[in-house]
This record gives C-alpha cells, structure tokens and sequence, in this order.
C-alpha cells in the first residue's frame, strides 16, 4: 500500500526518480540522451541523485527498449515504463508509485525530478534529505533566490495522494495543496530552476564545448 495513515518519520531509505518518458517534441531528440557535460541527462540525474544520498534509482521511460531504454540499462538505476509517456510527468510518476509501492521494502520517500534539469548538483540532493531527516517533512522542495524548482522530495506517507484522479495541475497540485507541509530550502543551486527542453536552453546551459570538457556544475 503506498499510503500509510501516519505522520512523516523521516527514517528509511530514499528512491530517486528520474521522470524521462515524455516525447521530447519542442527540443526534436530524446532529452534523455542529450550530452550534460559528459554523460547524458539520464545518467547524470541517476549519478546525482545516487551521490545525493538515494539509496536507488528508477528512470521512467515511454519503452522498454529502444536507446532510452538501453541508456538506462547502462546505469544502476531500474527502468520503469510509463507507455508513450501516458499523462504526462504526473503519468509517469504515478508509473513509479505504482513500481515502489508494492515492493517488499519500499523506500521512506522519493526525490523525483522530470529529466530536463540535469545540472543540479549531488549536494541540493542531499540538502533536501537531511532537511527531510530534521524536521520530518511531508515534502521538501529546494528554494533559489525566492523560486522553487526540482528536485522535489515526497514523504510515502502521502504518496497516494498523487495517485488521485482529479489533480488539474498535476503534482503541484499535491505539492501546492497545504503549504503548512511544505519545507523550503534555501540552495546555491541555480539550476534547481532549468527546463531545458528547447534547443536554445540546451544551448545556454551547455554550450557547445565538446562531450568530454568538464561542466563547472558538476562539482558542486
């Protein structure tokens, strides 16, 4: 059961999930695959969230096989399929909800974040987990310079409430439902706020520089 009618512990292990099952249609290639500085977005987000402090990874994909798929099967993470990317990312996330929750040790709560973004740095990963350890969070969202952005941390306890069928504005709805719940924390992390899905962002966050030169974000 994905649900659980309690408060937040904040123990337990943390599943990073990387929504990357959308059609890619505004940037005409699978940003999945798109080069981040040397490696490709996917395995950038699963290498960071893994560093970050996930004790494991899932990356939804529209298919079970093709080059996102064998991308993913490169990395630790596990594929798990959200069809064609059905409902957008709140499709796919339901998609990984519906893979952890019946498992024999689901995780305490998930860090998920669509796979536009993959310049965030390990460190905001694991500022929203240490956040969510202290003060017992339902969800923690990274805060920069007055904006939220991804990743976004999620408590199990209210996991379900993604799966509910009336969200109009997808997970924010969840997220933007009862800001008393909702912890906030401040990162030197401007890429917490990047939706590359144009070429012309691509461009502005990785400029063309060679796939094996160093991205100075990385390090962070």
């Amino acid at each position: 059961m994905i649900g659980r009618d309690r408060e937040p512990v904040s123990c337990g292990t943390v599943t990073g999930v990387v929504l990357a099952a959308g059609s890619s249609t505004r940037m005409g290639t699978p940003k999945a695959l798109l080069d981040a500085g040397g490696a490709t977005f996917a395995a950038r987000l699963v290498d960071t969230l893994a560093r970050g402090g996930c004790a494991s990874v899932v990356v939804v994909a529209g298919s079970g096989t093709g080059p996102v798929a064998e991308e993913v099967a490169r990395t630790p993470a596990r594929l798990v399929v959200n069809p064609d990317g059905r409902g957008g990312q709140l499709g796919s996330l339901r998609a990984a909800l519906a893979e952890l929750g019946p498992a024999g040790d689901p995780p305490a709560a998930i860090v998920f974040t669509p796979v536009d973004n993959p310049a965030v740095a390990p460190a905001t990963v694991g500022a929203l987990i240490g956040a969510w350890r202290r003060a017992h969070a339902a969800i923690v969202a990274p805060e920069y310079r007055g904006k939220r952005g991804h990743p976004v941390l999620v408590d199990m306890t209210i996991a379900s409430e993604f799966l509910e069928g009336d969200l109009p504005e997808g997970a924010r709805t969840v997220v933007r439902r009862d800001p008393a719940r909702v912890l906030e924390v401040p990162v030197d992390d401007p890429a917490i706020l990047d939706d590359l899905d144009t070429p012309g962002r691509y461009g502005e966050r990785f400029p063309q520089r060679g796939a094996t030169e160093p991205d100075p974000l990385a390090a962070r």
